[in-house]
């Protein structure tokens, strides 16, 4: 699934089917090379779902376990928050330091949140490249 297609997306708690938010964006761990947590707008509780909290993603909405699910930045997902920022527009870089553009849109896999691919404004990248993320720019192997 595409960030892009994700963004917007009503996220409904799957133990009583109200709504706990609205997706708007992703963090990604690096390390991992997969989401970490969803980003939320309009929430009574917590802007963030870890992953470990989503049931589901689908084409109309995403499944939160449930409202208590919720959190909201600290520690490590802050850290990961803050570097991940806004990553539409962000600036990618390759580890000898040339250019590659701008993030486009994240292509990550809706059931393990492992991602796919990067497309940038000169390729798409596949994610087993992508190295780090920063508040100044995406690194991915060259």
């Amino acid at each position: 699934m595409l960030l892009s297609q994700m963004t917007g997306l009503s996220v409904v708690s799957a133990a009583d089917a109200t709504s706990v938010g609205v997706a708007d964006g992703i963090v990604i761990d690096p390390g991992g090379r997969r989401v970490a947590a969803l980003r939320l707008k309009k929430t009574g509780s917590g802007s963030y779902l870890p992953w470990s909290g989503v049931r589901a993603v689908g084409r109309d909405a995403v499944m939160a376990a449930g409202a208590d699910a919720l959190r909201d930045v600290e520690g490590e997902l802050k850290r990961l928050a803050e570097a991940c920022g806004e990553l539409i527009g962000k600036r990618v870089l390759t580890d000898a330091g040339a250019e590659a553009g701008t993030v486009r849109d994240v292509d990550f896999d809706p059931d393990s949140g492992t991602v796919l691919a990067l497309h940038t404004t000169q390729a798409e990248v596949p994610g087993a490249a992508l190295l780090g993320i920063g508040g100044h720019a995406v690194v991915v192997r060259a």
